[in-house]
């Protein structure tokens, strides 16, 4: 019998007041209740309530991005969920636990919390991002303590040896102390790649204009010298583009592109870095007649400490960092950098930037 109807009656014992009193009751309860729905629909977390009779009663939007819907507790996937359910009521406490859920698998963090009547309240959060994030971080600190501790067993050693070399033999002190010079400028250069990387990585602002051809004209020209000592011919084709950047750090990807290319680049080849403007984009391109890259290795490259030939790389000095910050740079001016190749023919870095009016 609804409020209307029991105003008509004027029932025995009921008053206009209390009439009154119950319908704003029932009103607010149905905002209060509207307002809690709004809410949980809208949070990024997915919800799911399940009854004391073990009848799902909501489920919000995310929570169906996660896992399917269902309409009791015995239909919720995972199973590993409805153990979880029980648990959370069986204990009265909050339980917590990561599950994998869903094809393909994501990692999510469930937190089940009882309530009160016996009904259990699921939070799901995904994730599965932030363990990418974790793995790659391992990763990178497993690959930088391997990639630090090459040098420093060299410097160690040769340091040794020329100890003994000063005391036994002092011809020999010089050979050692030129490799422990190399092992230290070798570890300094990691280093410096490393914190140019972090750096990087922290996403910098950048708003100042500069001339894309005369930053070109500026590094090819302080890797002139040794162009010509390896025998390789170092040229540019540039015209007038002005961009908005960082002009270090734009330097700092031409000179790893450059160096990059020298070291792949045998004697008698060739070296050529151009900039052309193509209606508004600024393009900067990398040429070499080097030793090419392999099509499977081509996805790869701009990965941090990934090298094609490990063994070559070192050799050559290669921390193999260079690639990684050429792409973070590039990203960080808003560009993108696309690489072509062909085995024992060469290869071509292409960086195209928003160019300035």
């Amino acid at each position: 019998m609804t409020i209307r109807r029991l105003r008509a009656r004027r029932a025995d014992g009921v008053t206009l007041e209390q009439l009154d009193a119950l319908e704003s009751r029932i009103t607010d309860s149905e905002v209060r209740r509207e307002l809690f729905e709004s809410v949980l629909l809208e949070v990024r977390q997915g919800i799911v309530i399940v009854g004391a009779d073990d009848e799902v009663m909501f489920m919000n939007p995310q929570s169906t991005k996660l896992i399917r819907p269902a309409t009791t507790l015995q239909q919720l996937t995972p199973h590993s969920l409805q153990s979880l359910v029980r648990l959370a009521r069986s204990e009265s406490a909050s339980i917590e636990q990561e599950l994998e859920v869903g094809r393909p698998a994501r990692a999510v963090q469930v937190a089940a919390s009882p309530v009160e009547g016996g009904g259990v309240v699921l939070i799901l959060n995904d994730v599965t991002e932030s363990r990418r994030i974790e793995a790659v971080r391992r990763d990178f600190v497993a690959a930088a303590s391997h990639e630090l501790k090459t040098p420093v067993s060299s410097i160690l050693a040769s340091a040794e040896a020329l100890q003994l070399a000063l005391a036994h033999d002092p011809s020999a002190a010089k050979q050692f102390a030129d490799q422990v010079e190399a092992s230290a400028r070798q570890l300094a250069n990691l280093v410096g790649d490393l914190l140019d990387l972090s750096r990087l990585e922290s996403k910098p602002e950048y708003d100042e204009e500069l001339a894309l051809d005369e930053v070109v004209a500026a590094e090819v020209g302080s890797f002139a010298e040794r162009a010509e000592q390896a025998g390789i011919s170092l040229r540019t084709e540039t015209v007038p583009v002005t961009v908005r950047g960082s002009r270090s750090d734009l330097s700092l990807a031409l000179r790893n592109l450059l160096d990059n290319a020298l070291r792949h680049t045998s004697s008698g080849g060739q070296v050529t870095v151009a900039v052309t403007q193509i209606e508004n984009a600024a393009m900067l391109e990398v040429i070499d007649t080097g030793e090419g890259i392999a099509s499977r290795e081509l996805p790869r490259i701009f990965e941090r400490f990934y090298r094609v030939d490990s063994a070559r790389s070192r050799a050559t000095g290669g921390t193999g960092l260079g690639l990684a910050i050429v792409r973070h740079v590039v990203e960080a001016h808003g560009g993108t950098i696309e690489v072509s190749s062909t085995l024992g023919e060469g290869s071509t870095f292409s960086i195209r930037l928003n160019a300035r009016p």
